[in-house]
Parts: C-alpha cells; structure tokens; sequence
C-alpha cells in the first residue's frame, strides 16, 4: 500500500511543503484530490509516471495541505476541503476536470480479490462452463448461490449469478471462488474525490459521463437548433447565409419554371422548356395522331360528300315542279 507521510518533519521543511503546494495550486487552472486508501504503492509509481505527461501528483500531511489550501490566492480555493478522501493527495492539470477524470479511469487496471475488500460494483460470475472439475468446489458454488452442474467432467454455471452485490464486502470464500474462475472484480488506480476548475468544485458523480456520448448529443441539438431557426427564418449571424442562399434558390426556380426571362436564368429556362418538350414528345405517338387525323379528314370529306349529293337531289326535285 501506498507507504504512510513520515511523521518526523522539521517546522522549515513543514513550511517548503505548504508553499510548494500553494503555489501548484496558484498556477494550475485544475486542482484535485484523489483518494490514495488502498493503493498500493507500486502502482502508485508506475500510474504517476504514465500520467506525468497530463498531471501532477503531490500528496504529504493533511494538515499541510489543508494550509495550503487556505492560503492559496485562489477564487473558493477552500472548496476542496469538503471532501471524503481518507487518505488524499493534491493532482494538479492542465485538463479540464471532465479530461481529468476520463484519463485517470483510463489508467485503471483490474485485480483479483483477496478478500475484506469492498466490492466496486455487483460480482457476476457468467453462465457457462467454468472449467474446473467437480470436487469441493461444486458445494462452494451452491453454497454462494449460484445454479450449477456437472457435464463433460466440469461444472457449468447455468445461469449469471451475483455472488457480491456493489458494497458489500468480498469473504475469503467469495475470493477464492472468483480466482479459481479467473474473475478479477477490483480495480487498482488512482479515485479522484473532487476537482477545482474558475471556482467551481465537481464531484466525482458530476465527472463521470460518457464525453463521447455527449458530444454527439450536443452536436445533434446544435444542427436541430440551426435547421429549426433557419426554417422559422430566425435571422442571425450563424443562420444569415443559409436563409439567404436558401431563398435566392427558390427564387431562381421560379423564375425557371415561370420561363421568366432573367439573365441569370435564360439558359436553364430555355433547358427547362427543352426538357418538358422532350417529355411531352416521348409522351406523344405521332404515328397514332396522323392516323386520327387521316380518319378525321376522311369523316369530313364523306360528310361534304353526303351534303352535295342532297343539294343536287334538291335542285332536281325542283326543276320537275316546274316542268308540270
């Protein structure tokens, strides 16, 4: 574990420590603390030395650094001291929080139980096959709850099943089941307790959100946001060129398809007119027309025909009259 703040300090190194923390704390925009409880000490060195490049790590008496904390030159510094780390060390970044947070949960890595740990979140041991033999360990498994049984010389597991629920405490036996099966439930890195950033203290609650996830949701609303404003017509800096882009195109299809003859337009127009004559005629059998028109002309002609032959009968009948 993380080895414990030598007791034996003199008044002038006591007071280099407190101003050595001030100052960190006056000159990064982030300031943190993390919760040390529990780490052991080897992780420690390998995790600050692969997060140098982002953080700063510090940590010494409480006492020191809750001095600093208040002399620090700092808008609502003294924020930092509400928190519940039990053994807490200073991380200072130039990340921002939600940064911060995001890459000390990348530096994370998991590790077997050994037992009287707390478990960080519901314990499952998977359907399947587990692999191990039927023996003493088939009664251990029952015993913890689980739904088991033996086929092909191993026991199956025939359905998920909790054996430690988030915050209870991981026995001896619930240890030596999870390592018989490969489950490594813990995880060893840093916990950051709380962050600083312009005067404002967040959570580790607060922190933990997919960034991801959240930008994309703030992109989709951001283009929901523009669509809505320019089809409403909201005129402004962001929405200005679109809404009037949009409005000369509509204008120049009008003035298309109205065959107005603008000089912007005269070319399309004329393309426009083209096209709908060249629908019209795939449209058209000009075979079938001449020969509607043909019938038509010949229905004509018969009927002058008819009429000719009634006028000559008319004038014949005529002339008999007068004969008599």
């Amino acid at each position: 574990m993380v080895q414990p703040i030598p007791k034996q300090m003199t008044r002038e190194q006591k007071e280099e420590k407190v101003e050595e923390f001030k100052t960190k704390i006056e000159d990064y925009p982030v300031v943190g603390l993390l919760d040390m409880h529990n780490l052991p000490s080897r992780q420690l060195q390998q995790m600050k030395k692969e997060m140098k490049e982002f953080a700063d790590i510090k940590m010494s008496r409480k006492t020191l650094m809750q001095i600093a904390i208040e002399k620090a030159e700092k808008e609502d510094i003294e924020q930092l001291e509400d928190n519940d780390a039990t053994q807490p060390a200073f991380i200072f970044s130039n990340k921002d929080p939600f940064q911060l947070y995001q890459l000390i949960q990348e530096n994370k890595t998991s590790a077997a139980a050994q037992g009287g740990e707390t478990a960080p979140n519901d314990i499952v041991v998977p359907e399947g096959d587990t692999g191990i033999g039927p023996g003493p360990m088939l009664g251990k498994l029952q015993q913890a709850g689980l739904q088991v049984q033996v086929d092909d010389g191993s026991i199956h597991v025939q359905n998920d099943g909790v054996i430690v629920e988030k915050g209870e405490t991981i026995t001896a036996e619930d240890a030596e089941i999870l390592n018989q099966m490969g489950i490594e439930p813990l995880e060893i890195g840093l916990t950051l307790d709380v962050a600083y950033n312009e005067g404002e203290l967040f959570s580790a609650e607060e922190l933990d959100i997919d960034t991801e996830q959240y930008r994309t949701d703030v992109e989709a609303a951001a283009s929901q946001a523009f669509n809505l404003a320019v089809n409403a017509g909201i005129i402004n800096e962001t929405t200005a060129q679109a809404i009037v882009s949009e409005a000369v195109q509509k204008a120049k299809n009008l003035a298309i398809s109205e065959g107005l003859p603008e000089e912007e337009t005269i070319e399309e127009a004329i393309s426009y007119a083209a096209s709908g004559a060249e629908a019209v005629d795939s449209e058209t059998d000009i075979e079938a027309a001449k020969e509607d028109l043909q019938e038509d002309e010949a229905e004509e002609n018969g009927d002058s025909e008819e009429e000719e032959e009634t006028v000559e009968d008319s004038e014949d009948e005529s002339e008999e009259k007068e004969e008599e």
